[in-house]
């Protein structure tokens, strides 16, 4: 099966696709990517967070870099990806890899290479490296073990990275909140990072998940709704005020209030706009992909701030953060990044400056949600992932692209096809999206009512399912 690279680098089934030999293919790639750059001098970081074999593949990744006379700093133990990230800008490397497969199922790993300035690689670089790949492909070559040289170099991220997270957190305010707040690490790469971080602030942050657990406990890392059980039950037990989650690499956030309601990514951009704006006197752009909700626009256009639209995939949020001025970009899968930091996403940070926001206006999460939705609007989303065979998501994809102006029995609007297809209806708007590594179609709505998105998308799962 051919190495491909989807919107954040490659992904694959353990033992199937994602073997030993391909993680050398692709670190020799990455290799002859840098050396072609004339940036070999400068250093690969190389880290791993909590999947099955992380350290023995970063130790590979690490070992055929520097065979290629590249100098390499390799973490010395699990981490999440900014810290892996934050180590490339510190150092002033000519890149990084992580050893990861983010939020996927824990059957699957893969590689995330981090550009120099910090943040997830631009489609430019991606496209450079798989251009690299394709030969060795084509060689037929066997890359057998290679034995990690003695002056690969050794490296602790926490104390660096934490320093790094505090200079975006308003210690004053954070130091003040005297209520419980819980942290589900799910297994993943932040494990130990939240505990640490509240002890610098006197937080009473209990976090959980928090073992190694190569196969997550049977539950996805993404921190999503139904993921995020425990969360909800350790709210309840702890009588805490907030809780929040990261992902499996810990770059994405979710958050619930006190009672368990789930904060949704697009509620949470909404809110961090309105508390930068209104407490921390910043300003700038506001970047959202093509499936984040109309509340992150209405919330930004409430503020007077400059709008801009991408494809899915934080690449294309980096590559404005680094040539606009902009106050905040995001997913609506929980990846999101700031001003004033790396263009790059961070559960950790993002869920400390939730707390910081609950703290500086003394109201939950819940209540600062309800509040901004009395004035800017009520927007109920949804998002299905759908499981179907590779021909029928390639029919239904094709006949999207025709853009067809009637759609589930709607009128069509308007039609955006850049990176899958977003249709708008007389209410609201309804999105196809094919994975790149995946049998997956992912389906996206939103309407002004909960009943009007739910018959629109049980319409659009059925259209999908029969194409």
């Amino acid at each position: 099966m051919p190495i491909t690279f989807g919107t954040d680098g490659w992904r694959g089934v353990i033992s199937e696709d994602y073997t030993f030999s391909n993680v050398r293919l692709v670190a020799e790639a990455i290799a002859d990517y840098i050396i072609k750059n004339g940036e070999q001098d400068k250093g690969i970081v190389v880290g791993y967070d909590a999947r099955f074999l992380g350290k023995q593949y970063a130790e590979q990744v690490a070992a055929v870099i520097a065979t290629k006379g590249v100098p390499i700093w390799l973490s010395d133990d699990i981490l999440p990806t900014p810290a892996l990230t934050w180590q490339v800008k510190d150092r002033q490397a000519a890149g990084g890899v992580m050893v990861t497969a983010s939020h996927n199922p824990a059957e699957y790993n893969g590689l995330k290479f981090k550009a120099p300035y910090g943040g997830s690689a631009s489609p430019e670089i991606m496209a450079a490296i798989a251009d690299c790949v394709r030969p060795l492909e084509a060689s037929g070559r066997l890359f057998e073990k290679v034995v990690l040289p003695a002056n690969v170099e050794f490296f602790s991220s926490k104390e660096s990275y934490l320093a790094h997270v505090r200079d975006m957190l308003d210690k004053e305010v954070l130091s003040s909140f005297g209520a419980t707040v819980v942290f589900d690490v799910m297994h993943g790469g932040a494990m130990g990072y939240t505990d640490s971080l509240a002890h610098q602030y006197g937080l009473d942050l209990i976090e959980i998940r928090s073992d190694y657990n190569p196969s997550f406990g049977g539950v996805n890392p993404e921190p999503i709704d139904k993921n995020l059980v425990a969360l909800r039950q350790a709210i309840v037990d702890n009588n805490a005020v907030i809780g929040l989650a990261t992902d499996g690499d810990g770059d994405r956030i979710g958050a619930m209030d006190a009672d368990g309601r789930f904060i949704t990514a697009n509620q949470i951009m909404a809110l961090l706009i309105k508390h930068f704006i209104e407490k921390r006197g910043w300003s700038g752009g506001v970047v959202k992909t093509l499936t984040v909700s109309e509340l992150v626009k209405k919330t930004a256009e409430k503020y007077g701030l400059k709008i801009y639209e991408t494809p899915v995939g934080f690449k294309y949020v980096a590559s404005l953060m680094l040539s606009e001025d902009i106050l905040i970009g995001g997913e609506e899968s929980g990846g999101i990044g700031l001003k004033h930091y790396i263009p790059e996403r961070d559960g950790v940070m993002l869920g400390f400056l939730l707390i910081e926001m609950v703290a500086a206006y003394g109201k939950t999460l819940g209540q600062l949600l309800d509040e901004l939705m009395d004035e800017v609007g009520h927007y109920h989303y949804l998002r299905e992932d759908l499981h179907i065979a590779n021909d029928i998501k390639q029919r239904l994809m094709a006949k999207l692209n025709a853009k067809p102006s009637y759609l589930l029995g709607y009128k069509v609007h308007s039609a955006d096809c850049r990176d899958g297809c977003k249709f708008t209806l007389d209410d609201g708007w309804i999105m196809f999206r094919a994975s790149g590594t995946e049998p997956i179609v992912r389906i996206y709505g939103e309407a002004s009512t909960f009943d009007q998105i739910e018959t629109v998308m049980k319409k659009a799962i059925e259209y999908a399912e029969n194409s």
